[in-house]
């Protein structure tokens, strides 16, 4: 079989399937998420000589670093160590717009030391991380391989350990509109919300943004000509979680427009580990 696909947890792997929960003061969120399981693939037993594995998902909105790690392992080293037998591997990524090699390398170019999973040598831990800013809600692909050069018979493999998204952004946009009279601003949003009101009269006015929730905040002011100010709300709970805010003013003249920040938006899973 020329492919060979075995899950497990490799003793140097330590950190497998783990994600970390960051907490604030009154929310959390994960900062990272697996979206690969560990692997081995091997180019064992084929004339083709080539082994390969693949997968693809959606990289969250706010997520915009993937890091993973993986390990060359060959039975080429050490007796065929710097011949014309030598073995390569290729991991590389791919979405809309986008195209990275993440690592690559072969026998003869790489560094040795013992062995694991019955292979003779193994090179140390290659590590990478990538930039992948602006590509939220894409599918993207990651891919491995390891071939064969020069026979079909000394085998080599790649140790491919969890890949993860990395979470770079707290806060992202979540919508926003205008009012010129009270009103309510509701939807299903994360932990925390940020409501920044812009007065657009030239004459001041009143404002008051109540958390309908119980135990909810209300929080007010007199707002300037054109000033701007940002409410923030948290909430301890499972995001996504529904949010009402009644927005409302004493003033006779009232016209503000708002935007809206939260730590969860349309587009996140429920839970935005894979």
């Amino acid at each position: 079989m020329k492919q060979i696909i075995q899950e497990q947890n490799f003793h140097y792997l330590s950190t497998l399937a783990v994600f970390t929960l960051v907490l604030f003061p009154s929310y959390s969120f994960a900062e990272e998420c697996p979206v690969t399981n560990a692997a081995v693939v091997s180019n064992a037993g084929d004339s083709n000589a080539l082994g390969s594995i693949s997968q693809s998902f959606n990289i969250p909105p706010g997520y915009e670093t993937i890091s993973g790690r993986i390990k060359f392992l060959s039975n080429e080293w050490p007796r065929w160590f710097g011949t014309e037998y030598n073995d390569t591997y290729l991991a590389r990524f791919a979405a809309p717009g986008k195209m990275s090699i993440l690592a690559s390398g072969n026998v003869n170019s790489s560094s040795w030391g013992a062995g694991i999973l019955g292979y003779n040598g193994a090179t140390p831990e290659i590590n990478y991380t990538l930039d992948v800013a602006g590509l939220a809600g894409k599918t993207a692909s990651l891919y491995y391989e390891v071939r064969d050069v020069g026979d079909t018979i000394v085998d080599s493999a790649l140790a491919v350990d969890s890949v993860k998204v990395i979470r770079t952004q707290q806060y992202l946009p979540a919508g926003g509109g205008s009012f010129n009279g009270n009103g309510t601003i509701a939807g299903t949003y994360g932990q925390g919300v940020k409501l920044t009101f812009k007065n657009l009269n030239v004459l001041g006015t009143t404002l008051s943004v109540k958390d309908s929730s119980p135990f909810g905040q209300t929080k007010e002011l007199i707002l300037l000509p054109l000033q701007s100010v940002t409410f923030t709300f948290t909430r301890f709970g499972e995001e996504p979680m529904g949010w009402s805010f009644d927005v409302s003013t004493k003033s006779d003249a009232f016209v503000v427009s708002y935007s809206m920040e939260s730590t969860w938006v349309t587009g996140m899973p429920v839970n935005p580990c894979y």
